[in-house]
C-alpha cells in the first residue's frame, strides 16, 4: 500500500465535516463486567433479520469487554443527553464507574439499558471484523425500544456536540 499524502489528524478532520449521530454502548459479560462508551460510527446493516453495526478501537480498555459480553445494546442519545456522551467518552473509568450517576436498569441478560434515550437496540454479537486499528462489530438485534419523543437526536460534527441544523462553528 502506498504511503497517504496526508497524516492521521487531517484525515480525522476530513472526516470529522460529515455529521453523525452518538450512540452509548452498554454491554455486560457472563460475570457481570459492565462496558459503556460513546460510538458515533453506527449504522443499521439489514432489516430482515435486523442487524446493525458500530465501530470500536481496538486499543479501548472496554474492547476485552465487548468481545466477552452476552448482550450488547446501542443507545441512541438525544440533544439533552451530552452529558452522558462525554461520561462515556471518559478513558482511565471502568464500565461501572461510567455507569455510577447514570440512569440504568438491566435489561435482557442484565444488559443496562438507559430508559431515558429516545430509542435502544439490543442484540447478540453476530460478526467481529478488524480493518486498521478498529473492530466493526455486526450485532443481531433481538430486543427494541423507541420512546415517543420531540428531543432531535445528539450530533457529532467537525469535533463538538451540536444540535440537529444548527449552525456549525468555524
Amino acid at each position: 500500500m502506498a504511503q497517504p499524502l496526508f497524516d492521521s489528524t487531517e484525515f480525522r478532520q476530513v472526516c470529522g465535516h460529515f455529521p453523525t449521530g452518538v450512540t452509548a454502548v452498554t454491554a455486560v459479560t457472563g460475570d457481570g463486567v459492565m462496558a459503556a462508551l460513546t460510538v458515533n460510527s453506527f449504522t443499521s446493516v439489514s432489516l430482515r433479520p435486523a442487524k446493525v453495526l458500530f465501530c470500536v478501537i481496538s486499543s479501548s480498555s472496554s474492547f476485552p469487554i465487548l468481545m466477552e459480553s452476552d448482550r450488547i445494546a446501542i443507545h441512541i442519545l438525544g440533544q439533552d443527553q451530552e452529558d452522558v456522551a462525554r461520561r462515556f467518552a471518559t478513558s482511565g473509568l471502568t464500565g461501572a464507574q461510567k455507569l455510577d450517576g447514570v440512569s440504568w436498569v438491566p435489561g435482557p441478560d442484565r444488559v443496562p439499558l438507559l430508559p431515558g434515550t429516545p430509542a435502544i437496540l439490543a442484540g447478540r454479537r453476530d460478526e467481529v471484523i478488524t480493518s486498521g486499528d478498529h473492530v466493526i462489530v455486526v450485532l443481531d438485534i433481538d430486543h427494541v425500544h423507541l420512546k415517543p419523543s420531540s428531543v432531535p437526536a445528539l450530533s457529532f460534527y467537525r469535533g463538538r456536540f451540536v444540535a440537529p441544523g444548527a449552525p456549525a462553528a468555524e
